[in-house]
């Protein structure tokens, strides 16, 4: 073998290995990007972000009408599916309802349109919400958000679903993007907006913060008993089971009752 081929054989497997190490940086970029931002595919149900993690279907806790006192409403968006909107509004917990609009820069709900249009036909009250995602960036979440929503009447007050932090954004970022988000909406709407996240996330990120006193809460927690939040902070709307049953809709749905007095009246525009 001469110098010069044994040379171009060294060259060639150096190049070879490179190329193998380039795409397999790019292939674990992608999935890191996707697994964090969930930009470019929905947040699929069995992979749903859920606030705190919580508790399994069958360990669900879920309160008869006589355990709640108030009015009662659903959160809804695509993963409820079809739905007979003429047996909903007969359901005895069909107060209110909330539906998703968007999510993070680009991803829209492909239901709202359906759903606001049977839900505005059979007399629900209202109010549409967003999926914050914290890289990206609020000017965006914004636009997209009002997008789906435009000249469409809202009778409830937005809300901002605040659930997850992504990887290689500060808490700094976070919040200023967040900051940035509401006072958007709120300009655009005339009301702040509420925000919604579990109890466990709102005692990390949002209790000693300027968030705190400044907008309410709407809080997810899937117990029996009335979550309370670190310092005894006051919140408008308990979120109490993800894995509720609803006349009309064949799967679970999200359902929440008003608490420490607050009203319907409170979230009305």
């Amino acid at each position: 073998m001469t110098f010069r081929l044994f040379i171009h054989i060294i060259l060639c497997c150096i190049l070879f290995h490179a190329t193998l190490f380039a795409m397999a940086m790019d292939k674990e970029r992608k999935t890191n990007e996707d697994a964090d931002y969930g930009l470019t595919v929905p947040d699929l149900q069995p992979t749903r972000p859920r606030p705190d993690h919580h508790n399994k279907p069958k360990d669900q806790p879920f309160l008869s009408p006589d355990d709640k006192k108030g009015i009662s409403g659903f959160d809804m968006s695509h993963y409820q599916g079809r739905v007979d909107w003429d047996a909903l509004a007969t359901d005895p917990n069909a107060g209110f309802l909330y539906l998703k609009a968007s999510e993070g820069s680009n991803l829209k709900d492909n239901m709202y349109n359906t759903y606001y249009r049977e839900a505005r036909r059979v007399g629900f009250k209202i109010g549409s919400y967003h999926f914050f995602r914290p890289n990206c960036p609020a000017r965006e979440q914004f636009e997209n958000f009002r997008a789906v929503i435009k000249g469409k009447q809202q009778d409830l007050i937005p809300i901002i679903d605040v659930e997850v932090v992504s990887r290689g954004v500060s808490m700094y970022l976070f919040y200023d993007r967040l900051s940035e988000l509401l006072q958007l909406v709120e300009k655009e709407t005339g009301r702040k907006p509420l925000i919604y996240t579990g109890r466990k996330f709102y005692d990390k990120h949002f209790s000693e913060t300027k968030f705190h006193g400044a907008y309410k809460f709407m809080i997810a927690s899937y117990t029996l008993d009335e979550p309370v939040l670190v310092n005894n902070d006051d919140f408008l709307i308990w979120q109490f089971t993800g894995y509720g049953k609803a006349k009309g809709i064949k799967g679970h749905i999200d359902i929440s009752r008003f608490v420490r007095g607050h009203t319907l009246k409170e979230i009305m525009f």
